[in-house]
């Protein structure tokens, strides 16, 4: 399950729940692109509630990060799920969520 939260005019958190496999990285794929499409050029991933992320899930997640980058955004990742250690995702950035998001 993917939730958004627009956290300024140009950044948007994506939040993902459950399994993260082929379908919900499909998923994750057309939200990033229409938002980009609306202006957003900073993406924040929380995979804090991220139970599974396999291999394959990993390498859609690093592309996503490479075409946010490629057209001039960035990209971060927010926890680490213990299942995440991909070299894919090495160029990643890992922290910690923004402090508008704490409650």
């Amino acid at each position: 399950m993917i939730q958004t939260e627009q956290l300024s005019p140009d950044t948007i958190m994506f939040h993902l729940r459950g399994p993260f496999q082929k379908r919900t990285a499909k998923e994750l794929g057309l939200s990033v692109f229409r938002s980009h499409r609306l202006g957003f050029t900073t993406f924040f991933f929380d995979l804090s509630r991220v139970s599974l992320i396999d291999e394959l899930g990993s390498r859609h997640l690093a592309l996503i990060g490479q075409g946010v980058k490629n057209k001039g955004g960035t990209w971060k990742i927010l926890g680490n799920p213990p299942l995440l250690k991909n070299q894919l995702l090495s160029h990643a950035t890992f922290e910690t969520p923004p402090k508008e998001t704490w409650n």
